[in-house]
Protein backbone atom coordinates (compact mmCIF):
# COMPACT_ATOMS: atom_id res chain seq x y z
CA UNK A 1 0.00 0.00 0.00
CA UNK A 2 1.59 3.28 -0.90
CA UNK A 3 1.36 6.09 1.91
CA UNK A 4 0.13 9.52 1.27
CA UNK A 5 2.03 12.95 1.81
CA UNK A 6 1.00 16.65 1.61
CA UNK A 7 4.34 18.51 1.00
CA UNK A 8 3.00 22.73 2.35
CA UNK A 9 5.35 25.14 1.55
CA UNK A 10 5.48 28.32 -0.66
CA UNK A 11 9.03 27.34 -1.81
CA UNK A 12 8.23 25.98 -5.40
CA UNK A 13 12.06 24.45 -5.59
CA UNK A 14 11.58 22.85 -1.91
CA UNK A 15 8.57 20.89 -3.01
CA UNK A 16 10.09 19.75 -5.52
CA UNK A 17 13.12 18.31 -3.92
CA UNK A 18 10.89 16.80 -1.50
CA UNK A 19 8.35 15.58 -3.54
CA UNK A 20 11.44 13.51 -5.93
CA UNK A 21 12.55 12.50 -2.72
CA UNK A 22 9.28 11.15 -1.61
CA UNK A 23 7.93 9.33 -4.73
CA UNK A 24 11.49 7.34 -5.33
CA UNK A 25 10.21 5.59 -2.23
CA UNK A 26 6.90 4.98 -3.46
CA UNK A 27 5.05 7.94 -1.65
CA UNK A 28 1.97 9.53 -3.32
CA UNK A 29 2.31 13.17 -2.92
CA UNK A 30 0.68 16.09 -3.11
CA UNK A 31 1.79 19.51 -2.92
CA UNK A 32 0.06 22.83 -1.60
CA UNK A 33 1.57 25.99 -1.98
CA UNK A 34 0.34 27.53 1.31
CA UNK A 35 -1.95 27.16 4.15
CA UNK A 36 -4.91 27.99 2.55
CA UNK A 37 -4.48 25.81 -0.31
CA UNK A 38 -3.71 22.79 2.44
CA UNK A 39 -6.80 23.21 4.15
CA UNK A 40 -8.81 23.47 0.89
CA UNK A 41 -7.49 20.20 -0.05
CA UNK A 42 -7.88 18.68 3.40
CA UNK A 43 -11.81 19.04 2.91
CA UNK A 44 -11.50 16.70 0.55
CA UNK A 45 -8.46 14.32 1.39
CA UNK A 46 -7.08 12.73 4.19
CA UNK A 47 -2.91 11.86 3.49
CA UNK A 48 -1.13 10.03 6.11
CA UNK A 49 1.43 12.90 6.44
CA UNK A 50 1.55 16.82 5.95
CA UNK A 51 4.67 17.99 5.86
CA UNK A 52 5.15 22.15 6.79
CA UNK A 53 6.84 24.77 6.80
CA UNK A 54 5.85 27.27 9.25
CA UNK A 55 6.47 30.89 7.54
CA UNK A 56 3.92 30.67 4.48
CA UNK A 57 1.44 33.90 3.06
CA UNK A 58 -2.07 33.44 3.27
CA UNK A 59 -2.38 30.76 6.22
CA UNK A 60 0.98 30.17 8.01
CA UNK A 61 2.10 27.27 9.82
CA UNK A 62 0.36 27.53 13.14
CA UNK A 63 -3.05 28.94 12.00
CA UNK A 64 -3.09 25.78 9.76
CA UNK A 65 -2.12 23.10 12.65
CA UNK A 66 -5.09 24.67 14.89
CA UNK A 67 -7.63 24.34 12.15
CA UNK A 68 -6.70 20.59 11.14
CA UNK A 69 -6.11 19.61 14.95
CA UNK A 70 -10.12 20.62 16.11
CA UNK A 71 -11.29 18.36 12.10
CA UNK A 72 -11.98 14.87 13.74
CA UNK A 73 -11.23 13.53 10.24
CA UNK A 74 -8.19 14.50 10.44
CA UNK A 75 -6.91 13.14 13.73
CA UNK A 76 -5.04 10.50 12.80
CA UNK A 77 -3.14 12.47 10.14
CA UNK A 78 0.27 13.00 11.33
CA UNK A 79 2.81 16.57 10.90
CA UNK A 80 6.40 17.08 10.89
CA UNK A 81 7.11 20.68 10.54
CA UNK A 82 10.23 21.84 8.38
CA UNK A 83 11.35 25.40 8.98
CA UNK A 84 14.23 27.09 8.56
CA UNK A 85 13.71 28.73 11.62
CA UNK A 86 14.14 26.58 15.03
CA UNK A 87 12.58 29.06 17.24
CA UNK A 88 8.63 27.44 16.05
CA UNK A 89 9.83 24.72 17.86
CA UNK A 90 7.94 25.30 20.97
CA UNK A 91 5.23 26.54 18.92
CA UNK A 92 4.85 24.10 16.52
CA UNK A 93 4.77 21.86 19.65
CA UNK A 94 2.42 23.37 21.34
CA UNK A 95 0.05 22.62 18.03
CA UNK A 96 0.53 19.43 17.94
CA UNK A 97 3.16 18.99 15.49
CA UNK A 98 4.23 15.29 15.53
CA UNK A 99 7.84 16.02 14.23
CA UNK A 100 9.95 19.36 13.89
CA UNK A 101 12.95 19.35 12.05
CA UNK A 102 15.46 22.30 10.75
CA UNK A 103 15.61 23.17 6.99
CA UNK A 104 18.32 22.17 5.37
CA UNK A 105 17.46 18.45 5.92
CA UNK A 106 19.31 15.81 4.27
CA UNK A 107 16.53 13.36 2.27
CA UNK A 108 17.77 10.80 4.81
CA UNK A 109 16.60 12.61 7.56
CA UNK A 110 13.40 13.66 5.45
CA UNK A 111 12.73 9.63 4.75
CA UNK A 112 13.42 8.40 8.46
CA UNK A 113 10.88 10.57 10.18
CA UNK A 114 8.12 10.13 7.35
CA UNK A 115 8.77 6.65 8.00
CA UNK A 116 8.14 7.28 11.59
CA UNK A 117 5.18 9.61 10.72
CA UNK A 118 3.71 7.01 8.80
CA UNK A 119 4.02 3.87 11.54
CA UNK A 120 2.29 6.36 13.87
CA UNK A 121 -0.44 6.84 11.67
CA UNK A 122 -0.91 3.44 11.10
CA UNK A 123 -0.49 2.26 14.73
CA UNK A 124 -3.30 4.87 15.68
CA UNK A 125 -5.39 4.30 12.39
Amino acid sequence: MAYSVLIVDDDKELRTIYRIILERQDYVVYEAGNGAEALKFLMNQTPDVMVMDMLMPMLGGEAVMQRIRQMPSLKNMRVVVLTAYPRFRDSALQHEADHFLVKPIKPKDLLEVIAMAVEESRIEG
